[in-house]
C-alpha cells in the first residue's frame, strides 16, 4: 500500500506540474467555477435535489466541461509565450536605446576647466614617472650589459641552437645574440615575447595599456631597441626585434 500510495502521489505530482495539465486544470476551474462553488459552499437544504443531481442537471454542458477549457489551454500555451518574448524583446530594445542615448550625451559633453586641468596634470605626472622609470632602467641595463660582457670573456659554453656568427658580423648582430641568450634563460622575458607577438602579429591594439605585460619588461625591450612605439599605446618590432624573434623561433 505504501508503494502504491507513492506511485499515485508521483503520478499526481507529474500531472499537476506539467504545463499542459496544469494549464488545463486552471482553465477548467475558471470555466466551471460554479461547480466548485456549489460543491463546497452551497448546502443541500438550499437546493431541491442533492448536489450531484443538481450539478449534473445544471452544469453538464460539454462545451464548458471540455471544449472551452481545451481552447483556453491552447491559447495560453501558444499565445502567451509569444507575448512574453515580444515584451522581453521590447524591454531589451528600450534598454539599448537608453544606454546609447546616455553614451551619446556623455561623448558630446565637454569637460569643465577644472576637469581639464586635473586631466592635464595626471598626464604630465604619468609622463614624468615613465621617463624617470625609463632612465633608471636604462642605467640598470647598461650595468647588466657590462657584467654580461665581463662574464662572457670567461668560461662560457652556451649552445645557441645552430646560430653561427661569422667574423664579418657587425656589433648589432652580436648585441642581438647576447639579448637572445638573456631572454632564452629568463622565463619571464621569454613569456613577454609571446605576449608582444600576440598583439603585434595578431592585429590587436593596446599593448602599452595591457596589464598582462609589466612596464619594466616593456621598458627593457624598448631600451634595447627591440620595440618601437608607433603611438596610442601600440608598438612594433624593430629590425633587431625581428632578428630576435627568428632566433627564439628556433628554440
Amino acid at each position: 500500500m505504501t508503494e502504491l500510495r507513492k506511485s499515485i502521489n508521483a503520478i499526481l505530482y507529474q500531472r499537476v506540474t506539467s504545463p499542459l495539465f496544469g494549464t488545463f486544470l486552471v482553465s477548467w476551474i475558471v470555466w466551471n467555477w460554479k461547480i466548485i462553488y456549489t460543491t463546497f459552499f452551497i448546502d443541500e437544504d438550499k437546493i431541491i435535489k442533492n448536489k450531484i443531481d443538481y450539478i449534473v442537471e445544471n452544469f453538464s454542458d460539454s462545451s464548458y466541461l471540455i471544449w472551452y477549457p481545451l481552447l483556453s489551454t491552447l491559447i495560453l500555451l501558444t499565445l502567451i509565450p509569444f507575448l512574453s518574448n515580444g515584451a522581453y524583446w521590447l524591454s531589451l530594445k528600450f534598454e539599448k536605446w537608453k544606454v546609447d542615448s546616455k553614451n551619446k550625451i556623455e561623448k558630446q559633453q565637454l569637460l569643465t576647466l577644472a576637469q581639464s586641468i586635473e586631466l592635464r596634470g595626471q598626464i604630465i605626472e604619468s609622463e614624468r614617472k615613465f621617463e624617470s622609470l625609463l632612465q633608471n632602467k636604462n642605467d640598470e641595463i647598461k650595468q647588466l650589459k657590462l657584467l654580461v660582457e665581463e662574464s662572457s670573456k670567461g668560461n662560457e659554453n652556451i649552445n645557441t641552437k645552430n646560430v653561427k656568427i661569422s667574423s664579418v658580423e657587425d656589433k648589432e648582430e652580436k648585441e642581438v645574440i647576447e639579448t637572445y641568450r638573456r631572454i632564452r634563460d629568463n622565463p619571464e622575458l621569454l613569456n613577454a615575447v609571446n605576449i608582444i607577438n600576440h598583439y603585434t602579429l595578431g592585429g590587436y591594439t593596446g599593448l602599452g595599456k595591457t596589464e598582462t605585460l609589466d612596464t619594466k619588461i616593456l621598458t627593457y625591450f624598448i631600451s634595447n631597441d627591440l620595440l618601437e612605439n608607433i603611438g596610442k599605446g601600440d608598438f612594433k618590432w624593430t629590425k633587431k626585434g625581428r632578428r630576435l624573434n627568428q632566433l627564439i623561433s628556433e628554440l
